[in-house]
């Protein structure tokens, strides 16, 4: 297993990692400190997470590393970490399950016609759109779990301004994947029933 492939794995480990440090929150305790201490380093440990996502994609490129292990799990990786955080922070009152769900049907939905296009030999790597979506959603989820005012900064109030251009970018970039894949299933079938013609 190669370097990039190995970051992707520790992002996966650091799924459980997360919710286990949230599990602790509890914004309605008595004890603010210990709250606000807690969510920093929650926030700061998915935003290290989520930004190695850069690290793997720029080391597989320049590497020539590329694998369809990395061209499937990255993606999940992202999806998994974020999708763990956003749940977290439902029983704490920082985000409403329906935006939730909203999100999370999104990457199931996406995930699935991934796994159609495999079916038919098509793997597709993350598109622009799709990597603007996850860069908006991690900084929507790193504000929303910072919560607190650190610096002089609302980041609740970031987080929330930042979730609905994650939500359009999700919705948007779901539908250019699955055009997309449409596209290439189509065009192989094509191809295919050429050729035996």
């Amino acid at each position: 297993m190669n370097v990039p492939n190995l970051i992707t794995v520790g992002r996966l480990v650091a799924v459980p990692v997360v919710i286990v440090m949230m599990l602790f929150l509890d914004d309605s305790s008595p004890r603010v400190f210990y709250n606000k201490l807690l969510s920093l380093f929650s926030a700061l440990f998915f935003a290290l997470a989520m930004s190695s996502d850069m690290i793997d994609g720029y080391l597989a490129r320049k590497y020539n590393l590329q694998t369809i292990f990395g061209k499937f799990m990255d993606p999940l990786a992202d999806k998994m970490l974020f999708i763990a955080a956003m749940i977290m922070m439902i029983e704490i009152g920082r985000i409403p399950a329906w935006l939730v769900a909203l999100f999370f049907i999104r990457e199931v939905a996406v995930t699935s016609i991934r796994a159609i296009a495999a079916s038919d030999g098509i793997v597709v790597s993350a598109s622009n759109w799709g990597k603007y979506k996850s860069a908006f959603v991690s900084s929507a989820t790193v504000g929303l779990m910072l919560h607190y005012p650190f610096l002089g900064i609302n980041w609740k109030l970031i987080g929330w301004v930042l979730l609905l251009p994650s939500f359009l970018l999700s919705v948007g970039s779901g539908l250019a994947y699955a055009i997309m894949v449409y596209r290439k299933i189509m065009v192989m079938r094509d191809d295919t029933s050429h050729s035996s013609a």
